[in-house]
């Protein structure tokens, strides 16, 4: 009979047969100590976690100390979107029902308002734009490759732009070869 540790749902039971392969054991998967074939333990996951949080604190300096000053020094500015301005009721209705209203609920809102529909219009592009990040930090977090969210594609548009340069300093140099 199996013991209480040992029953139908436990990993050395029927659970246990699941998900191990039939001649593979959870014994087997303990390792020995002195022996040469160690296999990963569930506490090895626990190290990702400090590893996660040293990319991410090195992202965020590299954002604010390298990426910040460089698009500064490139001309790019940190002003965003216009703001709209305060209004409870287009507020409402932006957060809970629409954030681009059709022409019936524009006119609505303009008699309820007594204000223009054109008005109401830019109230609400300007309202939906400022939700967006600023150019400054579009740069910023696509500047490091390796850590933001896109993979090869900036490594393809560097090359692509600087190859007229490159292509050029290639020649160039082997202009001055051929002249020796």
């Amino acid at each position: 009979p199996q013991s209480r540790a040992a029953g139908p749902l436990s990993p050395q039971g029927a659970l246990g047969r699941f998900w191990l392969p039939h001649n593979v054991t959870w014994a087997d998967l303990a390792g020995e100590p002195g022996g040469g074939l160690q296999y990963p333990r569930a506490g090895h996951v626990l190290s990702a976690f400090p590893l996660a949080l040293g990319i991410f604190a090195v992202r965020l300096l590299f954002e604010r100390f390298i990426a910040k000053p460089c698009a500064i020094n490139l001309g790019i500015q940190d002003s965003g979107p216009h703001r709209a301005q305060p209004n409870a009721i287009l507020e409402k209705v932006f957060t809970s029902i629409t954030k681009s209203p059709d022409g019936k609920r524009l006119e609505g809102l303009s008699k309820q308002l007594d204000w223009d529909v054109r008005k109401i219009q830019r109230w609400f592009r300007h309202r939906r734009n400022q939700d967006k990040p600023t150019t400054l930090t579009k740069f910023c977090e696509s500047m490091h490759p390796g850590f933001g969210t896109h993979d090869s594609a900036g490594f393809i548009i560097t090359i692509s732009w600087s190859w007229p340069s490159i292509g050029l300093s290639c020649f160039l140099s082997l202009q001055t070869l051929n002249g020796r």
